[in-house]
This record gives structure tokens, sequence and C-alpha cells, in this order.
């Protein structure tokens, strides 16, 4: 029996009960040793699903702008420990908010000065710009509000609006899915002096022929964009993506890439292998601290879920630690997933690659990815 049979029935599930379009390849080195690409991007439209589907890539980005970042730190522009008010100095003097024993909320000085590396491993303090019920969402998302009214929201202005908010919390002592990396690629802006849309293409994009990798997709390659597909009761809608995800002026490192499966496999490869048709982003020294869980006890139990079943999480990515919870997969083997489905494996170890996309919200990550790594590594590893 074909050893891949179990991921051709997995794909034409997917597309059968969420959405229209699915595609997935897989790698052994740099051999395709896998790959099918199933239904449609557009229904509505009958636009097949391929490898050059643009899809909202949301938090698939992270890996990428992480990777980008760490260029800077290759060539001694930052360290992890550094405080993030050697560049953005609306973080010295840092506070955090607290509550009493009696519920009580107060804002005290914070004991810890937040750092670069809390900003890569989400335990800064910072949460987002979602008006969600705590006070430092709260505080930011008035702030981000007024920004983007004032048509100044920038990745730059978002960093110094959240040093003057208070911290959720201690920097270091808990994990916040939040928007800290964001203040990771205002950094990047600040030491490289371009935005970091123009960062990535110099140094990320353009050398591994990225070419359809976009914060702003091109009009003349819209009508290669996947819609979004509602999930419901009644079966999937096509629809369209948030309106954050087409902020003129914001170039978010968390999740604002638009891409293909091409593209985003030549970006994986190059993470996987070290090197890849020439091109070289990072040491595997580097690559290795990426993969390495930097969460203490308390946060690392914050971080944990059933979809993260065995992972801890490094810079930006999360990382294999734990098998026995659950996975064939080795340790060390790292990625990260998207908002709407995408989802990216990187295993320098056994040199497995994995990289999937469809566009679903609720994205089904808990039902689909474990599932493809299962089959993978069964039949490779």
């Amino acid at each position: 029996m074909d050893k891949f049979s179990g991921l051709d029935r997995l794909l034409e599930e997917v597309v059968e009960k969420w959405p229209a379009g699915a595609g997935v390849r897989v790698f052994k080195g740099e051999e395709l040793v896998y790959e099918k690409f199933t239904g449609y991007a557009s229904e509505q439209k009958k636009t097949p699903f391929d490898g050059k589907t643009i899809c909202q890539l949301a938090s698939m980005t992270k890996p990428i702008a992480s990777a980008a970042c760490m260029m800077l730190f290759e060539k001694g522009e930052f360290l992890l420990t550094d405080p993030v008010s050697r560049f953005i100095p609306e973080f010295e003097d840092r506070k955090v908010f607290r509550y009493s024993p009696r519920g009580d909320l107060t804002v005290e000085p914070a004991r810890n000065a937040v750092t670069v590396g809390h900003t890569f491993d989400m335990t800064s303090g910072v949460t987002v710009n979602w008006h969600l019920k705590n006070p430092n969402s709260e505080g930011i998302s008035e702030l981000s509000d007024k920004l983007e009214k004032e048509g100044k929201y920038t990745l730059q202005e978002f960093a110094k609006a959240a040093g003057t908010v208070p911290g959720a919390f201690e920097a270091g002592e808990h994990y916040y899915y939040g928007q800290s990396l964001d203040i990771t690629a205002a950094i990047a802006e600040i030491i490289s002096g371009m935005t970091f849309g123009e960062y990535l293409k110099k140094n990320v994009f353009d050398p591994l022929g990225m070419t359809d990798t976009y914060f702003h997709v091109p009009e003349e390659k819209k009508d290669r964009v996947s819609p979004l597909y509602f999930l419901g009761p009644e079966g999937r809608r096509e629809g369209d993506f948030p309106a954050i995800f087409y902020s003129p002026n914001y170039e978010s490192a968390c999740g604002g890439l638009f891409g293909t499966v091409d593209d985003y496999c030549n970006f994986a490869l190059a993470m996987t292998l070290g090197e890849y048709r020439g091109v070289r982003l990072l040491s595997d020294s580097t690559i290795r601290l990426m993969a390495m869980n930097r969460l203490c006890p308390q946060a690392l139990s914050e971080f944990e879920n059933v979809y993260h079943s065995g992972y801890g999480y490094g810079l930006a990515v999360r990382t294999r630690m734990h098998p026995e919870a659950g996975s064939n997969s080795s340790i060390g083997e790292f990625g990260w997933t998207g908002g709407f489905g995408s989802w990216v494996l990187m295993d320098p170890e056994k040199q497995i690659t994995i990289v999937y996309a469809h566009q679903a919200a609720p994205n089904m990550e808990e039902y689909v990815h474990p599932r493809i790594r299962n089959i993978v590594y069964s039949a490779l590893a």
C-alpha cells in the first residue's frame, strides 16, 4: 500500500468538509517526496488551488520574521538579553499591572526589564490591540486606534505606544500569545533603516526567489488570492479576511504576510537544510537556538494545550520537546501555524520539511496538522 495513501485521504476529507481547496508538499532533504493540491482556491470561480495560490499566511509569518530578525543578531546588532529600551526608550522605567489579594488593580514598577528575547518568545507582557478584557490590551488598543485615525499606525509607532502601557505581567514570567514580535520587527526597522517589508524583501524574499510573498499583494496578482472560507452548520461560504490584514502602513511580523506554498517551501527548506539553492539565511547554530524552548515552567504550562502537546516555544516557533505526548516526530522539529490553516514543519535532524495550506475559519488545525505530521513521519522517519 502507498505509504502516503493516508495523506491522500486526509486532503480529500478536508476539501469535502471544510475549505474548498488545500495543498501540501513534503520533502526529504531536497527531494520532493509527496505533493498534492486538491479542490478550489475559489469555489465560486472554479479556480484550482495550487502552489501559486496566494494565501493569507497569518501567524505563519512569524518564522520568516524571526529568522530575518536573527540575521541582525548574527551581525552583532543586538543580543537577546539587550533591554528593548536600548532601541525604544518608551520601555525605560517599565511598569506592570498587578492585582492585590483583594482583587484591586494597581500599577507598580517592574522588577524585570523587557529584553529583545522576551519579544521573540511572547513573554514581554505585551498582549494584543484587540480590545480584550485585560488592562494591557485595553491600553494598547486605545493607543493603536488613535494612531490609525491619525494615519500613524506603523510598527515603530505601535512599539513606542506599547512601551507606555504597563505590562500585563513581569517580563519572562508568563506566556501570552500577542504582538510582541511586532516590537522585534520595529527594532529591525530601527537597526536597518528600512521598513520591515523592505528588509524582508532584500534579505529573505529576493535571495530565495520568493516572488509572490507580500504584505500588500500587487493589484495584478489579487486574482490569485484565495478567499477565506467561513465554516458553519450550513457548510462553507466564501468571504474576505479581517480588515487588519489590509492596513496600509502596518507590516505585521505577527501575521501580515500573504504568500504561496511555492514560496514558503523555499524558506522552509533553507531553514531545514541550512542552505538551499546556494542561499543560507542563518548558521546552523542560530537555527538550533531558534528551536530551543525558552519558556519557564509557568509560562510553558500557559503555552501547552492539546494542539501544542509536547511542544515548547522558542524564538517565535514551536519546538518539539516530548514526542511521548502524542507525536512520532523528532525532538527539535519546529515551525508554526497560521490562523487560517497554513502550517510548516522543519526538522533539521531528520531532514523533513512539510508546508501545508488551506484558508478556513475556524482553521481546523487540531484535526488536520497533527494527522499530516504523523502520516509523514510514519512514512519517512
